[in-house]
């Protein structure tokens, strides 16, 4: 089969792929149709590389159904989409491991096609539960024994380097000058594309799969790191007091000369005065409560906010230490009953000197202020799923901290 027996070939499969009335994957056209093929004897029926490169075996694609070589453009093209080659570099993947990666992945992209693929093994004969990430899938079969059941075949039959990133020897350069592939840029731009009509598909189709609802909401409804946005908080709330300025005696105007023997004062801008009030309550986390701290110390110190500005008020149901410390990450906190913020905040308005700054750390689940702050109050709310953080009220700067990866 010559290279233009196999384009027609392909382009039949992809046809058949996306239409309705066949594949009924109409949301693949823009990925499917963005593949750059290579015809290699070296692959032994199909494999990508993460530069959108399909690399087919032509006597495979002339020996085989349409409609299978259909299917298994769709689980390569899936690969892609899914980043499961940037994806198994960051879960640690090595040569060792592949196997697995392989399998898990495969899993994953099982769970989306609406056909069934013997070649792509569901969850259940492992014993796993469904929609995982491939990640979990690839941890549940790291833990196994390799001996207990069969693992996956030769993860260099299909998938390449699409799946798992290591490049093979049948792969191009990067930069091929012949077939150069697809820039990162454009392959994310297929992605966000593919992510949109996807969401608009299955809306009229009943549930997604979760790892795929996860993928759409990645790509379309990105959320910014908590730490980002915490230290953002900090920052602004910090800024709003120290734009706040006095009088002082203590420093002679600019405008004295022009006033005579009157004295004036002159403004200053005060060192801004900071209160972290700590959640120490028995259902709090103490891990992510942990890493707020250390987030919230990091932003004080490249303010410039002195230690010695800083209060922190451990709170429960009642105000148990109230402590001016050197180091935040440091700080000794006592409690464990109840919750009451509101306690917290007003005991902190209270101090002296009165801070310009109100940092919360909870879990959210407590009573607030009836009546907004005079100063800025902002409320990490710490949880480990996002959709089930309690409410704040409107006048707090709200910042979630969820573990990186949940959502």
């Amino acid at each position: 089969m010559n290279a233009s027996d196999v384009a027609d070939r392909l382009a039949a499969a992809k046809l058949w792929l996306v239409s309705q009335s066949a594949g009924d994957l109409p949301y693949l056209s823009t990925a499917v149709y963005s593949l750059t093929t290579v015809i290699s004897d070296r692959v032994a029926m199909m494999t990508t590389d993460p530069y959108w490169r399909l690399y087919v075996n032509p006597s495979w694609v002339a020996a085989t159904d349409v409609q299978r070589v259909a299917q298994e453009v769709g689980h390569q093209v899936w690969h892609l989409l899914a980043d499961h080659a940037g994806r198994a570099q960051d879960a640690g993947v090595s040569a060792d491991t592949r196997d697995r990666w392989k399998l898990g992945s495969d899993i994953s992209v099982g769970e989306v096609l609406p056909w069934y693929d013997p070649r792509l093994p569901p969850p259940g004969p492992l014993h796993f539960p469904p929609n995982l990430s491939a990640e979990e899938y690839y941890l549940r079969l790291r833990a196994r024994p390799v001996t207990e059941e069969p693992l996956a075949s030769d993860p260099d039959e299909t998938c390449g380097s699409g799946c798992d990133g290591m490049a093979r020897d049948h792969d191009l350069l990067p930069g091929d000058d012949l077939v150069p592939g697809l820039s990162t840029q454009a392959a994310e731009a297929i992605r966000k594309r593919v992510a949109i009509e996807f969401r608009e598909h299955q809306a009229s189709r009943g549930s997604v799969p979760g790892e795929w609802e996860r993928w759409v909401s990645n790509i379309l409804d990105p959320v910014v790191p908590w730490n980002q946005v915490l230290h953002a908080a900090v920052r602004r709330g910090v800024g709003w007091g120290q734009g706040q300025v006095d009088y002082t005696y203590s420093k002679i105007s600019r405008r004295q000369h022009a006033i005579g023997a009157a004295v004036i004062p002159a403004m200053r801008r005060p060192v801004p005065a900071v209160a972290v009030v700590v959640d120490t309550s028995g259902s709090i986390d103490d891990g992510l409560l942990s890493q707020a701290m250390g987030e919230v110390r990091s932003v004080l110190t490249s303010l410039a906010v002195p230690d010695s500005n800083v209060t922190v008020l451990a709170v429960d149901a009642a105000v148990q230490t109230v402590s001016r410390v050197r180091d935040v990450r440091d700080v000794r906190l006592a409690g464990g009953g109840g919750t009451d913020m509101a306690m917290g905040i007003h005991a902190a308005l209270a101090g002296k000197p009165p801070p310009q700054t109100v940092i919360v750390l909870t879990d959210g689940y407590t009573p607030w202020p009836d009546t907004p702050s005079p100063v800025p109050v902002i409320a990490g709310v710490l949880g480990r799923v996002r959709e089930q953080l309690p409410d704040t009220p409107e006048w707090v700067q709200r910042v979630e901290v969820v573990p990186d990866g949940w959502r």
